[in-house]
């Protein structure tokens, strides 16, 4: 089976005029960054809960999360090595973005990043069909973000009003994640069931005002997978199959700080339909998946496709 993967980490600031930029806080230049760089850290991390191809959009109070991404793997030898990628564009509307600095301010705030995530890892078999699979990462992005704060003594405005911020950030991330799956047959079922962990650090590229600013993705996914042959439903002239699957993401540190929960969990329905007598080279299946998606702060839904090899 083939997976493609694509990390991301972007991160964008910088302040409103720069000539007033240059006489903000350290502290303040530090705190919007390391902000950035949270926020852009999850969608840089690979979430095994959506298909390969997935658009995802959440919304709850005065927030609204959407994301695009593309990730996938596959081993390109017969030696167990693993390589996997992701691509990703996520807008995020948060209702604040300085817990230390604006805890009673008012913040309409909306990120916007572009982030891709290598990975290149080792898959080793374990006992009853189950593997061990330590991947090695390296993410790099772009964010940009446009803000009016309303009551923020760090950005006083001389008008009275908000003052607008907008800015861009570039950021790399390193880390790794440590998986374990399993594929198993049980009757008519087709199951599989994955665990991983995944550890990344995301720092500012040439960005003085950052500070030496940084921030951490650590994410624990759980997620599982069912397939029921439908012995009478052809499409595409081949055989397909009903697909179950559900899965939750357990946020800590920084990402649940800017998200504001510390779990996300989805559950889905969809086919999957034999792709082998259209010609489609390689791949043996197609599959298209309806989510629903829910967390402390956020509900909404994902769709999702995906192939397999």
């Amino acid at each position: 089976m083939k997976r493609i993967v694509a990390y991301t980490s972007f991160l964008i600031w910088s302040f409103a005029p720069h000539s007033e930029a240059e006489n903000l806080d350290p502290d303040a230049s530090e705190a919007a960054a390391r902000a950035a760089l949270a926020v852009l850290s999850i969608a840089a991390t690979p979430n095994e809960t959506l298909s390969s191809l997935a658009f995802l959009s959440a919304s709850g109070d005065a927030r609204s999360l959407r994301s695009t991404q593309l990730r996938g793997g596959f081993k390109p030898l017969d030696n167990g090595m693993y390589v996997e990628g992701l691509v990703a564009y996520q807008s995020y509307n948060p209702t604040l973005i300085f817990p230390e600095f604006a805890s009673d301010s008012e913040v309409d705030v909306k990120w916007s990043s572009l982030a891709a995530t290598f990975g290149l890892g080792w898959e080793f078999p374990l006992a009853n069909d189950w593997y061990f699979r330590p991947i090695a990462h390296l993410s790099l992005g772009h964010v940009t973000t446009d803000a009016v704060f309303s009551n923020f003594p760090l950005f006083p405005s001389s008008s009275g009003g908000g003052d607008v911020v907008d800015g861009n950030l570039n950021a790399y991330g390193v880390g790794a994640s440590l998986s374990l799956f399993r594929e198993a047959q049980f009757g008519p079922w087709e199951a599989e069931f994955r665990v991983r962990q995944s550890f990344l650090e995301f720092q500012p590229i040439n960005e003085p005002q950052a500070d030496g600013a940084k921030a951490n993705s650590n994410q624990t996914t759980l997620f599982s997978r069912y397939r029921y042959p439908l012995e009478n439903v052809r499409l595409l002239g081949g055989p397909s199959k009903l697909v179950l699957d559900a899965g939750v993401v357990l946020y800590h540190g920084d990402s649940a700080m800017v998200l504001d929960t510390n779990w996300l969990a989805t559950a889905g329905v969809g086919i999957e339909v034999d792709t082998t007598r259209i010609g489609l080279p390689a791949v043996q299946a197609g599959r298209i998946m309806l989510n629903g998606v829910i967390a402390d702060q956020f509900s909404g839904f994902s769709v999702g496709f995906g192939v397999r090899f």
